[in-house]
């Protein structure tokens, strides 16, 4: 697909885009040194704090990491890019060096050879190796999102709502001294993250894993040999050579065998259900088709057993989807009007309880209020001005990715159904839950 490569060039060449309808960052005088002697790559102007923090920090301009990789390995892991093949290299960021890490392709539907994915490991060569205290990140190449924000504020507002998320900014990527484009930096979900949000690591993290291809899973019982579950479609993040499955199959079973009243009592002993209403609600004011209730079965969630305990937690994850189906995306998708056949058998049975099913209507309306939240002295809800925020920060750098499938046009399309989203989200929400509770 032919793209915007002119600004680009002219902008390197001439030190000055031609007219845009943005315009391209501003170019300073900064140093450079050599990074494992191949090419030289800028070093930061000006001091930030070299901690985790300040690498997910989205307050500011937009972050940049930098990869030093072999030309030929680069070139076969995009040729390769459907397998899982590691390849070594070094990463740079803020004038901060880690040598020797592991870096290869990730996603499922969204694998790309041009713009791929990328999956960092910093142990993967040398045993115990951490940047920051992490031992892996994610780089995402927004792929079906010509916004480059779905991903970013459905997180934001997950956050807002009370459910810990992994931390996510936007980050220019650098390999080999040249800018492959804009992508979406997210903090993986291991057992760093599990300490930073809930305290502890010790316990069992699965995530819930459909391959490409897949049957749709409904939460549906398949018996009650560990192996039908785990590891796939429960497969596990820690503790992966006693991985502990039991637990699993168990909360399955009471899911969907547990006699109706006393299914709250047995269940609760698994999961929280009160959690798992509000997370289903968020993302169905999010307008997410392809969440805990999919429509083509359940998807993109992490679940963490607490240590010592039978009790999970819902871990959400990738949320490049939410939005796409804008304002009017009905509040009970995935909940009625579907066949038996489709509907996830754990929900099925949460629906029938009316104190559930009013704390399922409660947390939209709590959604509604909070994406709707205005600030003296601006008309924008939370939402909007969340949007208007990290279009300025990031408008230029996709302008110039030379990586990208979209034309500019399109990513100031996606911007602007991502604004009348939030402009008739709320109020769309609010009238739904008045005529369709009960």
């Amino acid at each position: 697909m032919t793209r915007l490569v002119l600004p680009f060039v002219l902008f390197f060449l001439c030190g000055r885009a031609t007219a845009s309808p943005v315009d391209p960052p501003t170019v300073t005088s900064r140093r450079v040194q050599p990074l494992l002697g191949v090419g030289r790559l800028p070093v930061p102007s000006e001091t930030v704090p070299v901690t985790a923090e300040a690498l997910f920090d989205d307050t500011g301009k937009v972050q940049e990491i930098q990869i030093e990789i072999n030309t030929k390995d680069w070139a076969a892991l995009k040729e390769n890019y459907l397998a899982n093949t590691y390849y070594p290299a070094d990463l740079r960021w803020n004038g901060q060096v880690v040598r020797n890490i592991g870096v290869r392709s990730r996603g499922t539907s969204t694998r790309s050879p041009e713009k791929p994915s990328l999956r960092i490991d910093f142990n993967r060569y040398t045993t115990g190796q951490t940047f920051l205290g992490l031992k892996s990140l994610l780089v995402k190449n927004n792929l079906t999102d010509p916004s480059s924000m779905h991903e970013r504020i459905a997180m934001q507002f997950f956050q807002r709502m009370g459910i810990q998320t992994s931390r996510e900014a936007s980050v220019r990527l650098v390999v080999n001294g040249v800018y492959d484009g804009l992508y979406t930096l997210v903090e993986a979900p291991d057992q760093d993250f599990v300490q930073r949000t809930l305290g502890e690591s010790d316990g069992y993290l699965y995530k819930f894993d459909r391959n490409f291809g897949d049957e749709p899973y409904y939460f549906e019982y398949l018996g009650a040999d560990p192996a039908s579950y785990v590891p796939h479609h429960w497969q596990p993040q820690t503790h992966a050579s006693d991985p502990h499955p039991e637990p699993i199959v168990e909360m399955i079973r009471i899911a969907t065998q547990s006699s109706g009243s006393a299914f709250p009592t047995d269940i609760g002993h698994y999961l929280d259900l009160v959690a798992v209403v509000r997370h289903v609600a968020i993302e169905n004011y999010l307008a997410e088709p392809d969440g805990f209730l999919g429509g083509a079965g359940m998807n993109n969630f992490y679940i963490y057993r607490l240590e010592n305990r039978l009790l999970h937690v819902l871990i959400p994850w990738d949320k490049s989807e939410t939005f796409r189906d804008g304002p009017a995306f009905d509040i009970l998708n995935g909940i009625e009007n579907i066949p038996d056949s489709r509907q996830n058998r754990l929900w099925a049975r949460i629906w029938q309880f009316a104190e559930l099913r009013r704390v399922y209507f409660d947390t939209l309306l709590e959604c509604a209020t909070s994406a709707s939240a205005l600030v003296e002295g601006d008309t924008r809800t939370w939402m909007e001005r969340e949007i208007d925020r990290e279009f300025e920060q990031i408008k230029a750098d996709v302008q110039l990715d030379p990586q990208t499938p979209y034309f500019f046009q399109d990513f100031l399309a996606g911007v602007d159904a991502m604004r009348a989203f939030a402009a008739a989200r709320a109020e769309y929400v609010r009238t739904e839950v008045a005529r369709r509770r009960h």
